[in-house]
Order: C-alpha cells, then sequence, then structure tokens
C-alpha cells in the first residue's frame, strides 16, 4: 500500500491540543494506529496515540474506512510526523501524518 499523507481529526477532542503542542513535532519515531471498534459515532475509528497511551487525534473517517477492515485482518500501519499545522491566526493546532503499512 502506498502511503498516505493526511491531517488527523478529532485533534481538539480530550488533551489532543495539549499533546500535540507537546509532541507533534519531528524526531519521534512514529505514532500508533490503534482501531476503536466500538466508537459509538464511527465503527472504523482509528485513534492515533503516542506509546499507545497519548491521544493526538484520529485518522480522518474516508481514511480509516478503508483502513479499519485491512487492520482487522491483520495488516499493521503506523503514523509518521509529517507537519504540525499551526497558524498565527488560530490557537488550535493541527498534525499532519503519512500512515505506512510496516
Amino acid at each position: 500500500m502506498v502511503p498516505i499523507i493526511t491531517r488527523l481529526s478529532g485533534v481538539t477532542f480530550k488533551d489532543a491540543q495539549e499533546n500535540i503542542n507537546k509532541f507533534g513535532g519531528p524526531g519521534l519515531c512514529a505514532y500508533d494506529l490503534v482501531r476503536e471498534p466500538d466508537n459509538p459515532h464511527d465503527p472504523n475509528a482509528i485513534k492515533v496515540l503516542l506509546f499507545y497511551d497519548i491521544f493526538l487525534g484520529y485518522v480522518p473517517k474516508n481514511i480509516a474506512d478503508v483502513l479499519a477492515p485491512l487492520m482487522d485482518e491483520g495488516r499493521n500501519f503506523e503514523a509518521e510526523f509529517y507537519r504540525l499545522n499551526k497558524s498565527p491566526m488560530h490557537k488550535n493546532v493541527g498534525l499532519t501524518v503519512r500512515i505506512v503499512e510496516v
């Protein structure tokens, strides 16, 4: 599968803003993609975590709809830092990642 470059969604949920500001930068090897099949909003939801614990956001729905079945079949993916999305006009930050199969 070719790498997918995408902005994370859900970056204003939980403590994602604080975590992205603290950990969303170059130098980290990879972020974990963790299936969340019990998510009441989307059974294909995939969380993006650091160290399987620190919440950064979600894989966008259109991409999760493709990746979730592959992950459920046993294929493994991870997200790599690509870009921190910051604007002087907005207080919220975002994170763009590169999703690769490992």
